[in-house]
């Protein structure tokens, strides 16, 4: 009989040293060996597309998009949530100009199902993305992405007549079908795995682990996190006479901790190595925004154009560098930390310069919202998920853009409804009142067993509509200890 052992692992957590042999079943996931485009599923997606109406581009110009998305940032890392060690001067200047979150959440505490949920503007259940395509290699093999007949805001955004361009990590899939030239983007720059090194390989990668520009690899020699800003700054001086949407998922500051040294002499004083990595990493994501504005401005497009950054999920405990502040735990978990993250948005004359919006929101929301500031109506059978959040940062609607939101990670659940929240992994039960208690210090499962059930009976209806995993979550599903209860990461 194995024995477990439990290893402190701070913040109130617990590792669970048990060996496990897990079957796909204990996430309700069916291996699918592959996903590939059905013919019915995407002439119906055609016939959707053909409804959006090409803009009109004389006279007043719809706006231009930017969408800057970070990769694994500290809730608490940037000036304007806070951070007092990593200096940030463009992401202060972007709050500075726009509207700052405090509210804000993304639809997974990992990487590629959050990036379903925000291009599709969908909760990433309803079309069985619900884990990480796994590692690239195996990603590829069996075929998992995006399933080919959801559509994209980057769809809808260039069949109504804007450029479209993609530059940094994708994640969404590597075979043909799943790329972003297929996905709505007009130009793609990046890499289509989850991870890659900041520096020029050293040896040739199979096309689902390289560089590419379009369908082509390219050997690319800057550090990546200033080339992808470079590629997005060429593509908005390029398209600066019509309208365009850059979207820039930077892998920064995710693994590995990777900085060049101009970015390293930054932060002399930091022995530690990895934190002074995390740090440089974190000044280059910043200068990349700031190349980002300052194009704008050069080209005279600043009032025109719409600026959005946020995170994909929250910054990861294990790596030990980033901080998320007062949220609690961090990426893996449906925890505070693992899902709300830093947002921002600035539309200089269409909002207020440095105000902070309380309201509950969500990644979700970006879809329909940049829809409707290019004045697109976006045809119900689309059925997205967000809303446009234009009227409530203008003060024309008051309320909570959300009373209620979900979240499913395998066993792990959870629902915000209002100001509470419930959290569920097999059979523990974490329950937390976040006006009070925003830290979740405070488990009032067994105080508030009514809201709790209000919750769970919420949660369930909101499951009867999603459907299963398309694939399984890495076998290796590790346990841990939250409070004394068993939490499973599922990845």
């Amino acid at each position: 009989m194995k024995r477990s052992v439990t290893i402190r692992w701070g913040l109130g957590l617990s590792l669970l040293m048990v060996p496990m042999a897990v079957s796909s079943q204990s996430t309700g996931a069916v291996d699918v060996p592959a996903i590939t485009p059905d013919p019915e599923l995407m002439e119906a997606k055609e016939q959707i597309l053909k409804q959006i109406p090409k803009l009109a581009l004389e006279g007043e110009r719809p706006p231009n998009i930017v969408l800057l998305f970070a990769d694994d940032l500290g809730y608490a890392d940037i000036g304007p949530y806070g951070s007092e060690t990593i200096p940030t001067p463009n992401l202060d200047r972007l709050a500075g100009e726009g509207v700052r979150f405090s509210a804000a959440y993304v639809t997974a505490g990992t990487c590629s199902p959050s990036r379903a949920g925000l291009l599709s503007g969908r909760y990433q259940q309803r079309f069985g993305f619900e884990f990480n395509t796994s590692g690239a290699a195996i990603t590829h093999r069996l075929s998992r992405g995006l399933r080919p007949d959801v559509i994209t805001m980057a769809d809808v955004l260039q069949r109504a007549g804007y450029r479209t361009g993609m530059f940094g990590k994708w994640h969404l899939g590597t075979r043909s079908y799943f790329r972003p030239q297929a996905r709505g983007f007009d130009e793609f720059y990046g890499f289509l795995a989850g991870a890659h090194s900041y520096f020029e390989s050293k040896r040739r990668q199979p096309v689902y682990s390289s560089m590419m520009r379009g369908q082509q690899r390219l050997e690319e020699k800057a550090y990546l996190t200033d080339a992808i800003a470079r590629e997005a700054v060429a593509f908005i001086r390029k398209n600066r006479d019509r309208p365009f949407f850059a979207y820039l998922p930077f892998n920064a500051v995710h693994t590995p901790l990777e900085a060049s040294q101009e970015y390293l002499d930054r932060f002399p004083g930091v022995e530690n190595e990895a934190r002074r990595a995390y740090y440089a990493m974190t000044s280059a994501l910043d200068d990349a925004v700031g190349r980002i504005l300052q194009v704008i401005d050069d080209e005279h497009l600043a009032q025109n154009t719409l600026v959005f950054f946020l995170n994909d999920n929250g910054g990861p405990v294990y790596t030990r560098v980033q901080d998320n502040g007062k949220l609690r735990l961090g990426k893996l978990f449906l925890f505070e930390g693992g899902i709300r993250v830093p947002m921002m948005v600035r539309w200089p004359g269409r909002m207020s310069a440095g105000s902070t919006y309380e309201g509950t929101v969500s990644s979700l929301d970006l879809f329909p919202t940049i829809c409707a500031a290019a004045g697109l109506r976006v045809p119900d059978s689309i059925s997205l998920d967000g809303v446009d959040l234009l009227p409530f940062l203008r003060g024309e609607k008051t309320g909570d853009p959300h009373e209620r939101l979900f979240w499913r990670n395998g066993p792990n659940k959870a629902v915000r409804w209002n100001e509470w929240k419930l959290i569920q992994s097999h059979e523990s039960r974490w329950l937390f009142n976040l006006k009070e208690d925003p830290g979740e210090s405070e488990n009032l499962s067994d105080r508030r067993p009514e809201v709790g059930s209000r919750l769970e009976k919420a949660l369930l209806e909101w499951q009867m509509s999603m459907k299963p995993p398309r694939w399984s979550s890495k076998p290796n599903r590790r346990k841990v200890l939250v409070d004394g209860q068993v939490y499973e990461i599922n990845i």
